[in-house]
């Protein structure tokens, strides 16, 4: 197929970038970047998912999936998408994040939804700005989804940044809302995000983020008519000594999970393991564009992260099913296996994504997840 044949090609040449200017290689790689993601979209590949009943499956709050993997939000911002991951295997797909109010995202330095990739080093960079085309229209695409067996449909959200805070947590419950009458199996409470003012990779625990969950609980989770599960995301950056006061918060309001860790800011500490060929474009965008950084060095973080979190929920023993979800550098059947190693069961991926895609084409998860 075209999209599977443009990233094998994209793959070879993408070391090469590293050689232009810096500014003409964010350029090309933000163009490109949108270009595929709007074409791996709308293609309608063989069916690859593993049959249910296989060893591959797994249940997660009542519901079966085809495999324990499936891509972060971000990757499909406007709700499509659903059925390509659906028939790659995935064993979800998630929509968004979407904020009440409509997002054109973030434009600087004459380019628009900023990307640069560092081949070398298997990380990359974005600062997107959360553009999106609010909760109820995606919400309204959701609906018209044709099911398939074994990939959950799930959805991101976020409050709307620099919205006054009353203002934005109703419209936050009102997209949940919306969410949940279209039909989702799951939703995530996006609290983490780099590239938008009010969002922030550092210590989880602040007086905004205790208010947000409080609201969601009570109007959310404490009024469900069904049991909608409710998870919510956070940096790979979070504060391991704030882990547990943040869980047994999450815990005692009622959530259902939550998902160790997203992108992370923290430019100095991964500069030590950038490739000297891509040292100057990876300056340039952080000091220009700043961002989140995604990819292969998050993946001993989120282990990490997402291992304590396992412990602590172990010791908590929540009455409900409460599930640790890991994100951030996961790419490979090796990955998967030392978390599991760890008693992580659920992952989620997006740069190890892109990079299994032009290896593997659309049997990526098949490639990654099989036989498992």
């Amino acid at each position: 197929m075209f999209v599977e044949t443009l990233a094998r090609v994209e793959h070879v040449f993408r070391p090469l970038m590293s050689f232009l200017p810096d500014n003409l290689a964010v350029r090309m790689f933000s163009a490109g970047r949108t270009f595929f993601a709007e074409r791996l979209a709308a293609t309608r590949p063989a069916d690859r998912s593993v049959p249910i009943a296989s060893t591959s499956s797994s249940t997660i709050w009542g519901k079966t999936m085809n495999s324990r993997l499936w891509n972060a939000a971000g990757m499909f911002k406007k709700g499509e998408g659903y059925t390509v991951a659906a028939r790659q295997g995935a064993g979800a797909w998630v929509a968004g994040t979407t904020t009440s109010l409509p997002r054109v995202g973030n434009t600087k330095a004459g380019v628009t939804w900023p990307v640069a990739v560092y081949p070398r080093t298997r990380l990359a960079s974005n600062w997107l700005g959360l553009p999106n085309p609010g909760h109820a229209a995606v919400a309204a695409r959701i609906s018209k989804l044709e099911r398939h067996p074994g990939c959950l449909i799930g959805a991101s959200v976020s409050a709307d940044p620099g919205m006054a805070e009353t203002e934005a947590l109703q419209g936050l419950v009102d997209g949940m809302n919306a969410y949940d009458a279209a039909g989702v199996d799951y939703l995530e409470l996006n609290e983490s995000c780099p590239n938008v003012p009010g969002h922030h990779d550092g210590p989880a625990l602040d007086d905004g983020l205790i208010r947000r969950l409080e609201f969601v609980h009570q109007h959310v989770l404490a009024k469900r008519r069904r049991h909608l599960p409710v998870v919510v995301k956070f940096s790979v950056d979070t504060s391991v000594d704030q882990l547990e006061d943040l869980l047994v918060l999450l815990v005692t309001m009622g959530f259902d999970g939550v998902i160790l860790g997203n992108t992370s800011i923290a430019y100095p500490d991964h500069r030590q393991f950038v490739h000297e060929r891509e040292m100057a474009h990876y300056d340039y965008f952080t000091s220009t564009f700043g961002g989140g950084l995604s990819g292969a060095p998050l993946s001993p973080l989120s282990l990490n992260i997402a291992t304590l979190a396992v412990q602590i929920i172990e010791r908590l023993r929540p009455a409900n099913e409460f599930n640790i979800i890991r994100c951030g550098g996961v790419s490979s059947a090796a990955d998967l296996d030392e978390s599991r190693e760890h008693g992580i069961q659920f992952h989620q991926w997006y740069t190890g994504y892109y990079e299994a895609f032009a290896r593997y084409g659309h049997d990526c998860y098949r490639a990654v997840v099989s036989p498992r």
